[in-house]
């Protein structure tokens, strides 16, 4: 067995395609009202950003992996070369935070003012 890490594609859709579909799945349970997309975009909006992020981190992780090939038990090196600048993770972390807030929120606001 190994002692590095595994960093095929392979293993990060076995995580990745779950969590996609679950959320395909979730979204498609929605009601049909008019303005009913717009909570359908901020429940897909979370899930597919955060795994957009983490295929940009697998990408990275790869990239590292293959100019010094990293140890399984090198946990600081992966989780370093997964999230990357961790000032731009907390911005995407928070665009995605708001932009989920901004699409709930005008859902509200129409779902009152329409009836």
């Amino acid at each position: 067995m190994s002692p590095f890490i595994n960093t095929a594609w392979s293993r990060f859709f076995i995580g990745a395609l779950p969590i996609a579909v679950f959320a395909i799945l979730f979204s498609s349970s929605m009601d049909a009202s008019p303005n009913g997309w717009l909570m359908q975009a901020a429940l897909l909006l979370v899930p597919f950003s955060t795994l957009v992020f983490l295929g940009l981190g697998w990408q990275r992780l790869r990239k590292a992996h293959a100019e010094y090939p990293i140890l399984k038990s090198e946990l600081h090196r992966m989780l370093t070369a997964l999230i990357g600048n961790v000032k731009l993770a907390a911005l995407w972390s928070g665009l995605t935070f708001v932009g989920m807030l901004g699409l709930v929120l005008a859902w509200v606001l129409l779902y009152t003012s329409c009836g």
